[in-house]
Formats: C-alpha cells, structure tokens, sequence
C-alpha cells in the first residue's frame, strides 16, 4: 500500500532545540496510528514537525510521496487536517462556531474570498457528521469542551485534508463524551478516507481506535508496529 508520510533520520525542534532525534517510521494510507509516551517525550512535535511547524534539522520528511521543505510546505499543509491540544478560549470572543469551521478553508479557498454556497453546504454536510448542527450559530467559547473539539476536527476536515492530525483531543473529557468523539473518528476517517494520526496518552484510546502505534520516550522511537504486539510488550512491562 502507498506511503501518505514517511519520516527519514528525522531530527528536529524549535528555535535551537532537539526534541526529535532520528526519526524513522511511515504510515500507510487509510491507517489510524496512535502516537503514545510520556509527558515531554516529543508526540506534539512529531506532528507539528508532520505539519511543517517544527524546525527540521536533519533528515527529510514526504507527505505522499513529496518531500517537505520551505518550498513545499505551504501546498503540504493544505493536505493536512490540525487539531491541536484544547487551549483556554475567552468566552467573550464572539466568534461563531460556524466562524471558526470556516477558518479551516483559508487555506484552500483563500483568506479573501468569501465561501460559496458549495463550501456552506459542505459545511452543513461536517456539521451533520460531527452532530454540532445545532451550534453553529452559538459563540466558540461557550461551547462545552466535546463541543469545541468536534468544532475543531470539523474546521480541519473542512480543508478537505487527507491526513488528519488529533493532539490530546480526549484530555479531561468523561468517558460517555470520550466514546462519542471515538466513533466520530471513526466515522469520518472511513467516510473521508483518510491517513489518521492520533496523539493520546489514554491506552484504552490506542486500543480502542488504532491500527499501528509509534512509542516514543525522550525524543527517539521505541517500537512502532502492530497494536496487539505494542499492547502485549507494555502491559507485559516490557517498555
């Protein structure tokens, strides 16, 4: 099966910083990879260095078959869907959640053009897949925590992406929102066909929804491979 991204001796930060250091692994598309390690271990890194966001100092990064690189990211990132970790949201900013889901096509339809009736049909259509139709009109910050994530991977597959990133995006969620959000995933990354990352420090969210896992610990990978094998080797101690 094709790559849709493949790391090569990957090293790479931010500003003067390591985080990762020689990286290796690829993804095949339509798979669901978990990212799983401790805190500080470089998950959000990996994916930002996968988004273009993080500071490449060795090695070479391909997004379906293309080589990331200062002349390249910018038609890259357009082929890549971001949920980052939940920040604070004021609640007084006064942007609608149908606002925000819009934002996620600047970079296809451009900052400015205004969006025509086929991009606010599909934005119905995301709407209706993500069960948030009733909140489009309803300000961003007084959404509930489940809300604004299914507001956010709705923004993001409003970019018409085919690779989606998830950071941490079951944090402080119940398990009743955490099981919802789980099959919407799933969902969406069947309907859409799409190449899933997910970051998550949760096993039962590994074990719930990916096919492979990436184990990382102080910047390096430990193991990337099967689930059932990375499940049998950590719940056995072996890690």
């Amino acid at each position: 099966m094709e790559k849709s991204i493949e790391l090569v001796n990957v090293s790479a930060g931010y500003l003067s910083e390591t985080i990762l250091t020689d990286i290796n692994f690829s993804v095949k598309k339509r798979n669901i990879v978990g990212v799983f390690g401790p805190n500080g271990a470089g998950k959000t890194t990996l994916l930002c260095a996968i988004n273009g966001l993080a500071r490449i100092w060795k090695g070479k990064i391909y997004i379906n078959g293309i080589s990331l690189s200062p002349f390249t990211s910018v038609s890259l990132r357009k082929k890549i869907g971001y949920v980052p970790q939940i920040i604070e949201v004021d609640t007084k900013i006064p942007a609608l959640t149908e606002e925000v889901i819009l934002m996620g096509g600047y970079g296809r339809i451009g900052v400015f053009h205004f969006p025509n009736k086929k991009d606010y049909n599909f934005l119905k259509e995301l709407a209706e897949l993500l069960e948030i139709s009733s909140l489009l009109k309803k300000p961003f910050g007084q959404l509930s925590g489940g809300e604004q994530r299914r507001t956010l991977i709705a923004r993001a597959l409003f970019q018409k992406p085919e690779i989606l990133l998830l950071d941490e995006i079951f944090s402080f969620l119940d398990w009743k929102i955490k099981k919802k959000i789980s099959e919407l995933i799933i969902r969406v990354h069947n309907e859409k066909n799409l190449t899933t990352l997910i970051v998550s420090h949760d096993l039962k969210v590994i074990e719930e929804l990916c096919d492979n896992v990436v184990y990382i610990e102080k910047g390096k990978i430990i193991y990337y491979g099967e689930k059932e094998e990375f499940l049998r080797r950590i719940n056995s101690g072996d890690f």
